[in-house]
């Protein structure tokens, strides 16, 4: 299995996007071997999101995702703890998409209703071709605290592992 290589930037705290004080964000920094229009693809399409979306130990199923592919849609999808069968739902809003270089969501928790559990963060997702692949940076905030912050970054870092041995599988 093919490890993506990791950076990890600087975390200094940011203001946040209103203005009104600093926040605690995430930013983590991946090299794929596959082009950006793949990377963007797999972000996008709910046929790919199924195949990475969640950490080790998480599915997504098919029937517990659905996504409004378009600049103001909405997507929601629900991860499986593949051991207890617990499931967290999360969704938000596709805030904007330009392919294949960027896109951007707002993301929280969600009860299966909706109903939001969580504060909402903005991710920003920019893609750039690099030696012969996609370096992808990555950001989300803000978060409340650094805990809620650093349960994301592990979370996103298995992810990010999938999406690698995902687009590996595919190339």
């Amino acid at each position: 299995m093919e490890q993506p290589e990791r950076q990890q930037q600087p975390e200094p705290e940011k203001p946040d996007q209103s203005g009104s004080g600093r926040g605690i964000y995430l930013r983590m920094v991946r090299d794929f071997r596959a082009q950006p229009e793949a990377v963007y693809k797999a972000w996008t399409d709910l046929s790919h999101v199924t195949d990475w979306w969640g950490p080790e130990g998480f599915i997504v199923p098919e029937d517990r995702v659905s996504m409004d592919s378009r600049e103001g849609g909405r997507y929601q999808a629900c991860m499986v703890n593949t051991i207890t069968g617990d499931e967290l739902w999360w969704g938000g809003t596709l805030e904007r998409l330009d392919p294949p270089d960027h896109l951007s969501m707002t993301q929280q928790w969600e009860q299966p209703d909706g109903t939001p559990a969580s504060n909402t963060t903005l991710i920003t997702v920019d893609l750039e071709p690099h030696d012969g692949g996609t370096q992808m940076s990555f950001a989300q905030g803000p978060f409340p605290n650094t805990g809620d912050r650093d349960g994301h970054e592990t979370g996103w870092d298995s992810s990010f592992s999938r999406l690698a041995d995902y687009l590996a599988r595919r190339a």
